[in-house]
């Protein structure tokens, strides 16, 4: 009865173990995650006239990633090739992301509203998009 539960035991440690390697070689590589935010800059404290769709890349993983470029995933595949708006602290294409470093490109919410507009479609239909080197598009969830 004691080997049996000392089997039962070490059989349970084991299967933690073996869960936690599993995780820990996971999270090795790099792991991006792109979420977006509306945001309206302050600079050198004057508020802006100006809102703007902030496409923000956050690497979770171990290891740094290079993003080569951003932006939106309409219905059908189709994907815009956008250009940050000049706003302070935006970083040039590509860009190394550091292991628990967040970036975030900006797109004029005119520039946004027309992108809707012209293909006759909702906020709701649109994802935001990174491409990463090495691992392809990571795409977020649809925009609010």
């Amino acid at each position: 009865m004691a080997a049996t539960v000392l089997s039962i035991c070490a059989l349970a440690v084991s299967v933690v173990s073996l869960t936690w390697q599993v995780v820990s070689w996971l999270r090795t590589g790099p792991v991006i995650k792109v979420r977006t935010h509306y945001a309206i800059p302050v600079i050198a404290g004057e508020i802006g006239s100006q809102q703007y769709l902030a496409v923000a890349a956050t690497n979770r993983g171990r290891a740094p990633a290079t993003i080569t470029n951003w932006g939106l995933l309409l219905p059908d595949d189709v994907t815009t090739a956008s250009q940050s708006a000049a706003l302070p602290g935006v970083e040039e294409l590509p860009h190394r992301l550091d292991p628990y470093a967040e970036t975030s490109w900006y797109l004029g919410l005119g520039e946004l509203d027309r992108i809707c507009q012209e293909r006759g479609i909702a906020r709701g239909q649109i994802r935001p998009f990174v491409n990463v080197s090495g691992q392809g598009r990571k795409v977020g969830k649809p925009l609010a």
